[in-house]
């Protein structure tokens, strides 16, 4: 482990990333600089990736059940909470229910604009154990590339991919070398990935002119794109597009195959 937290080469897609930032209140409390970790957050996953990454990994059960059963979980630990009720998930998190607000008086009324119920989370032994086990690595400040906006050239939607369609990404730092056959962009789509082509042959890191390959079967299927770069290292590190993509099927040019009746 303290080889791990030591070690400033390129970080690896399988470990916590953080860099040391001056702690301002701490400073100032202190009299000196006192500096803290932060932690990097490569991206946040919601309940459908949770779902596909279960599914990834092992899990027997289709994702979208798995969805579902997490939508439903959810709504019933809302309604547990509201009810007064503690929730111990064994070791993942515990929910409870407590009051946020000050009483002037022993006596004092519930107070609407002073007082209200919240839930408060707590990560069980399982989850605290796991990150208290994971590797880390320092990354000195790195700033990692970020995907900010899809536009399908097609339909002109945003978070939309037409099948064989044109897209451009928009973001920062999204620059890569197209000789690498690992790097660049990559869709996935029902499980099979692919990589995208370049449209322009010099590449804008603001702006990623892009060509997908993939023929999608229907319209609104679930289409992730990610991004794949050493950025001048050594390290492959991905970054995953944070909105749902949803499929576009090709569309027949109507007005290039109806059949002139005009008399010449």
């Amino acid at each position: 482990m303290a080889d791990m937290m030591n070690n400033n080469t390129a970080p690896s897609l399988e470990q916590v990333h953080y860099h040391v930032a001056l702690n301002p209140a701490a400073t100032k409390a202190a009299g000196h600089p006192v500096y803290t970790g932060v932690v990097d957050i490569k991206e946040t996953y919601n309940t459908a990736d949770v779902a596909e990454r279960m599914v990834s990994e092992g899990c027997a059960v289709k994702a979208a059940t798995i969805r579902l059963v997490l939508s439903e979980f959810a709504e019933l630990v809302g309604k547990l909470a509201g009810e007064g009720r503690a929730i111990n998930i064994g070791g993942l998190v515990r929910f409870a229910p407590a009051v946020r607000g000050v009483f002037e008086t022993e006596d004092a009324p519930w107070d609407a604009a002073k007082h209200t119920l919240v839930v408060n989370a707590s990560a069980g032994s399982r989850i605290r154990s796991a990150a208290a086990l994971s590797a880390v690595q320092r990354v000195n400040g790195v700033v990692f590339p970020t995907l900010t906006r899809l536009v399908d050239l097609a339909t002109f939607k945003d978070d939309t991919i037409t099948s064989r369609g044109d897209i451009f990404v928009f973001g920062t730092k999204l620059t890569w070398d197209d000789t690498q056959k690992d790097e660049g962009f990559f869709v996935n789509y029902l499980g099979v990935e692919s990589r995208c082509q370049m449209l322009e042959s010099v590449q804008d890191p603001t702006c990623a002119a892009l060509r997908t390959t993939q023929p999608y079967a229907t319209d609104g299927d679930l289409v992730e794109l990610f991004f794949r770069t050493r950025m001048g290292g050594t390290t492959l590190r991905q970054f995953k597009y944070p909105r749902r993509i949803d499929s576009a099927t090709e569309k027949e040019d109507e007005a290039g195959t109806t059949e002139n009746t005009e008399n010449p």
